[in-house]
């Protein structure tokens, strides 16, 4: 009976466990996002005011790679950059060559 009980409270700690995590990483994703818009706003490269940046893929655990699309607000053609991220500051933010 003991073992019963221990693999069911094991079970809905998992799936709890599980949900969450999902929004954890969406969360960080977010972040990420803002600090790279950030960043190339505060070193001339894409203004914040003229785009928006959406979301495309991170890599790296110490230091993530995170690739943007900026989509400009009056129209026109899109731009990739790319943000270097360690311990939740940006340590490098630039275009996608």
């Amino acid at each position: 009976m003991r073992e019963v009980l221990f693999a069911a409270a094991f079970a809905v700690v998992s799936a709890v466990g599980f949900v969450a995590l999902p929004a954890t990483a969406f969360a960080s994703e977010t972040d990420d996002v803002a600090r790279c818009a950030a960043a190339l706003d505060a070193n001339g490269v894409a203004a914040a005011d003229d785009y928006r940046a959406k979301f495309v893929k991170s890599k790296g655990a110490q230091v993530r790679k995170v690739e943007l699309l900026l989509i400009p607000n009056a129209g026109g053609e899109s731009i990739e950059a790319i943000c270097e991220i360690k311990k939740g500051e940006v340590i490098s933010a630039a275009l996608k060559a």
